[in-house]
């Protein structure tokens, strides 16, 4: 512990070359790409996991089965109506079967809640490494280039820099513009013009708050989305147990079997940890978004007091 202690006395410079932060940047892209990969495959397994609940739950057709699939006793087996019928149950009942191409599997929609809670829960897990991989990638590489507010004098009073702006500039928006969530504005505005300030941002002060904390929110939305989606799914599949079995006979509700509790316990032993390194993976993005600005503001700082120094001599 002592010896790396020792570390923050050494100039962050010393043992820094152009090869190497280049590489640091690769790396830094690196973790971001692999962070917009993960949250992209966890929204559409969330998706798929919505779209097959409503499906077989509370969509127009499972509606209309379960209200009008009595019309099809008084038609003849060889009318047109009865065809037709008969045709779409046999489509409704395929679709509560989901394929996995990429896997070779099929899923039947009533083991969503348990298999997609699972998949969300260890996806979630790489999220979360993820997240925190590129929080101390880019948060390190940062700290490294980071020049003081104050610029050093040596010993014949000459101003100097612990690094040149030119690489802190190309540092800086090399990581922002492949950052899926931070940037140099956090609000809804768009950038319509060269020259001033973003043209179509709202002028009243209360909606330019509301313009950054929309942005804030759906920030938030994709980390935890699928947490929320995975709970919904839950939802849906315990209410399916009070309401009538279209595949009964009678249309009799399903029996409470011992299957229902435990695949209660198995859902919330995977989504815990699922709201969990979620949430630790929205906390390390919002943390990297912050040093990334505090650095931005830092840079233009440091811009601007060379550019009046100049002009000055």
């Amino acid at each position: 512990m002592s010896s790396l202690r020792s570390l923050d006395s050494v100039n962050d410079w010393a043992a820094e070359t152009s090869e190497s932060i280049s590489a640091r940047l690769e790396g830094a892209k690196s973790s971001q790409a692999q962070t917009r990969l993960t949250l992209g495959t966890m929204a559409l397994v969330s998706i798929m996991m919505l779209i097959a609940s409503y499906n077989a739950y509370l969509s127009y057709d499972y509606s209309w089965i379960r209200d009008d699939v009595g019309y099809a006793k008084d038609l003849s087996h060889k009318s047109a109506p009865y065809i037709l019928m008969e045709q779409a149950l046999k489509d409704w009942a395929s679709s509560r079967t989901v394929q996995v191409s990429l896997l070779g599997i099929r899923v039947s929609v009533d083991d969503t809640p348990v298999l997609g809670s699972s998949i969300l829960s260890i996806l979630s897990i790489w999220l979360f490494l993820l997240a925190r991989r590129e929080n101390h990638t880019i948060g390190f590489l940062l700290r490294n280039t980071d020049t003081p507010r104050r610029w050093r004098h040596d010993a014949a009073g000459v101003q100097s820099a612990s690094f040149a702006a030119g690489q802190r500039w190309l540092i800086f928006h090399t990581i922002l513009s492949n950052s899926m969530f931070a940037t140099c504005d956090p609000s809804l505005a768009q950038v319509t013009s060269l020259d001033g300030p973003l043209s179509d941002g709202p002028s009243n002060p209360l909606l330019a708050r509301l313009g950054r904390a929309s942005f804030r929110v759906a920030r938030s939305f994709f980390f935890l989305f699928p947490a929320i989606a995975c709970l919904a799914t839950f939802a849906v599949d315990r209410r399916s147990y009070f309401v009538c079995d279209l595949f009964d006979e009678h249309f009799a509700p399903p029996k409470i079997e011992p299957f229902f509790w435990y695949s209660m316990l198995i859902f919330f032993a995977c989504w815990s940890p699922l709201v969990l390194c979620c949430w630790r993976a929205h906390l390390y993005s919002t943390a990297t978004e912050r040093v990334l600005r505090e650095y931005g503001h830092k840079l233009s700082e440091d811009l601007l007091h060379a550019e009046t120094s100049s002009s000055e001599t």
